[in-house]
């Protein structure tokens, strides 16, 4: 009875600290070892990945690792968590450990090193309706002089991984609040969106912007240009100058069009199966 109580003033006090924004509240799972590697490997590929949810500051993060007797069936879990307003769980599973001893020669010097590779998959669920919104797979590489240091760092290596997976899967949705400079032929140069620190937006931060038209009765959303962040200027305001665009931004602005700007979804240039080298 003493654990229960701890376990729900622990999420209690996480919640209260979440209500005071609209960030969306994530509880990352303790990771599932599969592989032949540690145990030890799994919980620092978890701690890298929750280190690297918390650093985007888009999400509010609650580490399972924290919390004592969380439901272990599936389903009483995610209706516990929704109960509580934590709206997804991230579910994690080491699938592989590896390292190879291996050597380079330049200007006839032989040098040895150790590569590390851990492969994990994480999951995505929606709490609400069990719904698994992606499931990617990645593997991360790294070198070290010995091999715990190299499988170490490839572990940590998922940190890196995290804010193409958040601005993937948790896209900031905004609307254009005020036109700052509108030249005539141009267009919008620059414009304020009404969102900010709060939901972590940074400078240099893409966003596309789609306005609301009709086709066959229905309301659809079409691209109609990009804005780039030059200055987040409150909680929930920033300032961005147009990438392209400019005339029909204008143009909806001014006619009282709906319009709806987006984060825009960031490429891994490795891929999920990619390696990521520290």
């Amino acid at each position: 009875m003493k654990k229960l109580f701890v376990m729900a003033a622990m999420l209690l006090s996480a919640m209260g600290a979440m209500a005071q924004d609209d960030k969306p509240a994530v509880l990352v799972q303790q990771f599932t070892n599969k592989s032949s590697g540690k145990d030890a490997v799994a919980n620092a590929v978890q701690q890298s990945v929750v280190s690297g949810l918390v650093g985007t500051n888009r999400l509010n993060v609650v580490d399972a690792g924290t919390m004592t007797d969380l439901p272990t069936v599936k389903n009483d879990l995610l209706v516990y968590l929704g109960d509580n307003g934590i709206g997804w769980l991230v579910e994690g599973i080491l699938n592989s450990v590896s390292s190879a001893h291996k050597s380079s020669t330049v200007s006839g010097k032989t040098t040895y090193y150790y590569e590390g590779n851990v492969n994990y998959t994480l999951t995505l669920i929606n709490t609400e309706t069990g719904v698994t919104a992606i499931s990617e797979t990645y593997t991360n590489s790294s070198t070290g002089d010995s091999e715990t240091e190299a499988i170490t760092a490839a572990a940590n290596g998922a940190k890196g991984r995290m804010e193409r997976f958040v601005q993937n899967n948790f896209k900031v949705e905004a609307t254009v609040k005020a036109l700052d400079e509108v030249d005539a032929k141009k267009g919008v140069k620059t414009c304020y969106i009404n969102i900010g620190s709060n939901m972590g937006v940074e400078n240099g931060q893409i966003f596309e912007v789609f306005g609301q038209i009709q086709v066959a009765g229905e309301n659809v959303d079409r691209k109609i240009g990009e804005i780039k962040v030059i200055e987040v200027v409150s909680g929930t305001m920033s300032r961005c100058s147009t990438k392209s665009g400019g005339p029909a931004i204008k143009s909806a602005f001014e006619n009282q069009q709906k319009i709806t700007v987006r984060s825009r979804a960031k490429k891994d240039i490795l891929g999920g199966l990619g390696n990521l080298l520290n």
